[in-house]
């Protein structure tokens, strides 16, 4: 290579993952594979995708994870099916 010549070097992405996570309430105490974790009211607890959980405090999470799109949520998807049955019922 000659000397003062830059060569650009690869980019990369931390690749994405998905967590389910709960926003915590109260104050919880879990044992991990690292050890105990406390969480406070506004921490988030995860579970990763191997079902390991662990306590990740709110402004870390809201930082690194966003909501995933188009997941279908099992109290609006149960509240539109029985209004779909109702329907059905009445125009029979």
């Amino acid at each position: 290579m000659e000397k003062g010549r830059c060569v650009p070097l690869p980019k990369y992405r931390k690749k994405p993952i998905v967590v389910e996570a709960i926003k915590l309430k109260r104050s919880i105490t879990i044992e991990t594979s690292n050890g105990t974790m406390k969480g406070l009211p506004g921490d988030y607890l995860i579970t990763d995708k191997n079902g390991e959980q662990y306590v990740c405090e709110r402004d870390q999470f809201e930082s690194e994870y966003e909501l995933v799109k188009g997941q279908i949520h099992l109290k609006e998807f149960v509240k539109n099916s029985f209004s779909f049955i109702k329907m059905k019922l009445y125009k029979t």
